[in-house]
């Protein structure tokens, strides 16, 4: 069931970005790019009771013009994992996050690294499952912030690499539910068109 609802949650994104090419400052060609984040997802908080890293897999969009000022992302990004923990026996944490932001890139002359840097809200499902009672489990929703940083690097015309770093602040609004704060680090395979 979550399959399809992210697929259809992701299509609306994408086809809804034709819309944005309009509010993209500048006026260069358009620039847009589809990535995939492949990393690990590393909670702020450090105890026994909690899986504190995640893997973490993602899908970005990304619009931007070369002579504007800043261009837009788009992203949905999963991460997973089950362990068995002394206080809540076989416990399994998976969470959602879909986001959105303003991005700026920072390209350095001569070579095909490209810096950038971004800001957005994100919304997110967390979902815990205890194997024993008496620990906080069950789904939690919000609104979160986050910060990122990174760099890719062009590989062929089309294809570019990278390094993702995304810090993530999630119980500013809502502070009655998981300590879900974390960082994300990842690497990124993209085509850009």
């Amino acid at each position: 069931m979550r399959t399809p609802l992210t697929l259809v949650i992701l299509s609306t994104l994408l086809s809804s970005c034709t819309s944005l090419q309009d509010r993209i400052p500048g006026t260069s060609e358009l620039r847009q790019t589809g990535s995939l984040h492949l990393g690990q997802r590393v909670f702020d908080h450090d105890s026994a009771d909690c899986i504190d890293e995640q893997p973490n897999m993602g899908f970005a969009y990304t619009a931007s013009r070369e002579d504007g000022d800043f261009g837009y992302e788009f992203g949905i990004e999963r991460h997973s994992d089950r362990q068995t923990l002394g206080a809540t026996g076989n416990t399994k944490v998976e969470g959602y996050e879909l986001m959105g932001g303003i991005r700026r890139e920072f390209p350095i002359d001569g070579t095909d690294i490209v810096p950038y840097a971004g800001l957005g809200l994100e919304l997110f499902q967390y979902d815990r499952d205890n194997e024993l009672a008496g620990q906080p489990e069950g789904k939690d929703y919000g609104v979160g912030a986050y910060l990122r940083v990174g760099a890719t690097m062009m590989i062929d015309q089309h294809a570019f690499i990278g390094i993702d770093l995304r810090f993530i602040e999630e119980e500013w609004i809502d502070d009655d539910g998981y300590d879900v704060d974390g960082d994300v680090v990842s690497l990124v395979l993209g085509m850009s068109y």
